[in-house]
């Protein structure tokens, strides 16, 4: 039996990349909750929820925070991806994580929780094929995926201890309008929008031999209020959303020179070169699909061409 509808559902880190999306989707989903108020650092449009400025790495403001709105339902996206130091993952990976769960299991009625990680947290750096579920090590050691692992096992620990219903997910790449520069195949549309418009005179980009699982925000957006209305054989869990096919990053490369409409240089720039990329990685989301039916619907081509025409499209409304 699925969860009941929900009334009011917290969405943190709701002006970033992911949360954009998952506030546009549950604005628009058949049973969207009645209530969606973003939770954020910065403050976002009104037009799709309403929206409380919150440092989660300060406890006080997170308690207070919550215990104002009363949610049902939290679907935890705050953190950072990059950051000049350990104290800083840790301040925003963890301890807004934690000051977060402590928040909601202190709720007269606790909230389900969903806590985003990333596929970071497996690892790997060696071999020429993988396909990871999740039962696979992890063994990332970078401070971003050390962090993630940390928010994780401290929000899977609320969960066993029954004090919070908690559903985790580990996401692969994830592409689509609106992604960040520094990130492919994004970052592959910023340089030829720059050539175009004469702020560069070539592309620059790193091995693009590998190849990688991507899945359109859109679609992860559907994969996470998918699970927040799973039945109670989530809580507990940890799903992989991915797409389950890889992609040659040299593919996409190309069919985002296609979107130029001109043929652009290209450089190999050897910074951008990493000598322990894995040639294949794809993530097996086989459980999240029997558990609530989830699939793609959104390949990456067409993801690929959306994402150059927002960008294009805020390009030409920019002030």
């Amino acid at each position: 039996m699925s969860r009941d509808r929900y009334k009011t559902v917290i969405v943190t880190g709701a002006t970033g990349f992911i949360g954009s999306h998952v506030v546009a989707h549950l604005a628009s989903a058949p049973n969207a909750p009645p209530g969606v108020v973003g939770l954020d650092i910065r403050e976002g449009s009104p037009d799709q929820a309403q929206w409380i400025r919150c440092d989660l790495a300060d406890a006080a403001q997170t308690a207070a925070a919550l215990s104002g709105v009363s949610p049902d339902g939290i679907i935890h996206l705050a953190g950072v991806a990059a950051g000049p130091s350990l104290r800083d993952f840790f301040a925003a990976n963890v301890q807004a994580a934690a000051n977060l769960l402590a928040g909601a299991a202190a709720l007269p009625r606790p909230p389900r929780v969903l806590v985003v990680g990333t596929a970071a947290q497996y690892g790997i750096t060696s071999g020429e094929y993988e396909v990871v579920d999740e039962a696979h090590p992890l063994l990332g050691a970078a401070p971003y995926a050390v962090s993630k692992t940390l928010q994780e096992k401290w929000a899977l620990a609320y969960a066993a201890a029954r004090a919070l219903p908690v559903i985790a997910v580990r996401l692969f790449n994830v592409m689509g309008p609106g992604q960040p520069p520094s990130l492919v195949p994004a970052a592959f549309l910023h340089q030829v929008a720059d050539v175009l418009d004469g702020r560069a005179t070539q592309v620059q980009v790193g091995n693009t031999a590998t190849r990688r699982d991507f899945t359109d925000v859109r679609d992860v957006a559907a994969a996470l209020w998918g699970l927040m209305n799973a039945d109670e054989r989530a809580d507990g869990q940890v799903f992989n959303v991915a797409s389950g096919e890889a992609v040659r990053i040299a593919d996409m490369l190309e069919a985002c020179l296609r979107l130029a409409g001109r043929p652009i240089s290209v450089r190999q720039d050897p910074a951008r070169v990493r000598i322990t990329d894995v040639e294949t990685i794809i993530g097996d989301a086989g459980r999240l699909r029997t558990l609530v039916g989830w699939r793609p619907a959104i390949g990456w081509p067409q993801s690929l061409a959306d994402s150059w025409q927002w960008l294009r499209n805020k390009a030409r409304t920019a002030p």
